[in-house]
C-alpha cells in the first residue's frame, strides 16, 4: 500500500517537471528577445533618429500583448513603462536646442557665400590681370574702388544729397557686399568644401527640431534666422532671379523642413512674424494658415522684423545672425543702423525714405507724417542726419508734406550686406 502511494507521488513530481519544462524554456527565449528589443532601441536612441523614437512605443506593445502568462503581466507592464519613460527622456536629451540649429545654419551658410564670393572674384581677378596689359598693371583697382564707394553709400542716399554733404552712415560702411557681380552661384553645384556635408547635417537636425516649449524671444530669434536661411539657401539651389517675378517665385519655391513640416519663406513671414490686423486678411485666412498661426506665430508681433528679414536685394537690411538672449537688442540696433544707412536728404530738400518703410509704415506710424517723425526719433544724435531732417520738418508749415518726400524705389536685385 506504502508503495503504491510512493509511485503516484513520484508520477505526479515527473508530470509537474515535465509541464513546466515548456514554459521554463518560452519564458527564457522571451526574456532573450526582451533584452534583445531592449538592445535594438538602446542603440536606435544613439542615432538621433526621430523615426526610432517614434515607433518605439508601438513596437513594444505589439511584443507585450498578449505574451506573457497572467502571473507575468502586472511586472512586464511596469517594465514596459520604465522603458517607455526612459526612451522620452533620452529624446529630450538628445534632440538639438533649435535655436542654436538656426544660428548655425545661417553661420555655415554666410560662410558658403563668402566662400563662393572669394573663389569668384580671385577668378575674375586672375582672368583680368592676365588680359590687361602690362602698363596697367600699376594702376588702381576700379574693382576695389568701386567696393569702397558702395561701402560709403549702400543705398545711394549720397549721390544726391543735401549741398553735396558727405556723411557717415554708420556701421554700414563696414560692412561687406556680395552682388550678382561678385558671386557665381552655379558653382555651388561643384563647390567641394567641408561646409556642404555639414549644411547637409543641419538641415537633417532642423527636421527634426521641437518648437514645443520656446519662450517668444527664442521664437523670434529662431524664426528669423530661418527666413533669411531660407532664401540663401534658395539661391543656391535654384539661382539668382534675373527679374522682380522671378525672385517672388523663388521666393514660393524657397522652402524648408521645420520640425517635420516644409513652409515656405512667405508662410514663415506673414503666417508666423507677422500679424496682419486688417479684417479683410483674417477672413481670408483658410484652416491650414490659421492653424500655422495658432501652431508656430509669434504671439504678438514685432514690427522691428522689417529691419531684421533680409531678402538678399538690393534695398533689404543687412544680414545678422540672431540669438535669443539679445534679439531684441539687436533688432533695435538693426533698426537704427538701417535708418541710418538708408534715410537721406536730397539737395531738394527732400528727406529720402526707402519704399520698404513705407510698404510697413502701419507697423510705425498712421501717416506719413508720423512716420518721418518716427524716423527723426529713432537717429542717433551723433550723426548730422538728424539735425538734416530737423530743417526740413520745420519746413512743413510752408511746404506741403507730398513734396517734401522722396521715396526711394525698392531695389530687387541681388545683393547681401553681410554683419561680421
Amino acid at each position: 500500500m506504502q508503495l503504491t502511494e510512493q509511485k503516484r507521488t513520484l508520477a505526479r513530481q515527473s508530470h509537474v517537471r515535465q509541464s513546466t519544462l515548456p514554459l521554463r524554456h518560452d519564458l527564457h527565449q522571451r526574456s532573450l528577445s526582451h533584452c534583445y528589443q531592449r538592445s535594438t532601441l538602446d542603440t536606435a536612441s544613439t542615432t538621433h533618429s526621430r523615426l526610432s523614437f517614434s515607433y518605439a512605443p508601438d513596437f513594444l506593445d505589439t511584443t507585450s500583448s498578449g505574451c506573457f502568462t497572467d502571473e507575468f503581466d502586472a511586472v512586464s507592464r511596469m517594465q514596459m513603462g520604465r522603458v517607455r519613460k526612459g526612451l522620452r527622456l533620452v529624446e529630450a536629451k538628445t534632440k538639438d536646442d533649435p535655436n542654436e540649429v538656426s544660428e548655425q545654419l545661417i553661420n555655415c551658410l554666410i560662410g558658403i557665400y563668402l566662400e563662393l564670393n572669394h573663389v569668384s572674384s580671385k577668378t575674375k581677378g586672375d582672368v583680368s590681370l592676365s588680359r590687361r596689359p602690362s602698363s596697367c598693371s600699376r594702376k588702381s583697382n576700379t574693382y576695389s574702388y568701386y567696393q569702397n564707394a558702395m561701402n560709403l553709400d549702400p543705398y545711394h542716399v549720397l549721390q544726391d544729397s543735401s549741398g553735396g554733404v558727405t556723411r557717415d552712415i554708420g556701421p554700414y560702411k563696414n560692412f561687406i557686399h556680395i552682388s550678382r557681380s561678385s558671386i557665381d552661384v552655379t558653382r555651388f553645384t561643384h563647390y567641394c568644401s567641408p561646409a556642404v556635408p555639414r549644411l547637409s547635417i543641419l538641415m537633417e537636425k532642423l527636421s527634426e527640431v521641437d518648437l514645443s516649449f520656446l519662450t517668444y524671444k527664442q521664437k523670434l530669434a529662431f524664426w528669423i534666422n530661418i527666413y533669411n536661411a531660407c532664401i540663401m539657401h534658395a539661391f543656391l539651389e535654384y539661382g539668382l532671379p534675373s527679374s522682380h517675378n522671378r525672385l517672388l517665385t523663388l521666393m514660393n519655391k524657397a522652402s524648408l523642413n521645420v520640425g517635420g513640416i516644409v513652409l515656405n519663406a512667405l508662410a514663415i513671414e506673414h503666417f508666423v512674424l507677422r500679424h496682419p490686423c486688417e479684417p479683410e486678411h483674417k477672413d481670408s485666412l483658410d484652416e491650414k494658415e490659421t492653424l500655422l498661426r495658432h501652431t508656430y506665430g509669434l504671439g504678438y508681433s514685432e514690427p522691428n522684423v522689417t529691419f531684421a528679414l533680409c531678402r538678399g536685394s538690393w534695398s533689404s537690411p543687412a544680414l545678422r545672425v540672431y540669438t535669443a538672449e539679445e534679439v531684441v537688442n539687436d533688432l533695435g540696433r538693426a533698426r537704427v543702423e538701417y535708418l541710418e544707412a538708408s534715410v537721406g536728404v536730397s539737395s531738394k530738400k527732400k528727406i529720402v525714405v526707402p519704399q520698404l518703410l513705407q510698404w510697413h509704415m502701419k507697423d510705425f506710424a498712421d501717416d506719413i507724417e508720423s512716420l518721418l517723425e518716427w524716423i527723426y526719433s529713432h537717429l542717433p544724435r551723433s550723426g548730422n542726419l538728424k539735425g538734416m531732417i530737423m530743417e526740413c520738418l520745420k519746413r512743413k508749415a510752408k511746404v506741403p508734406l507730398a513734396k517734401m518726400v522722396e521715396i526711394q524705389t525698392y531695389g530687387h536685385e541681388f545683393r547681401y550686406l553681410l554683419s561680421l
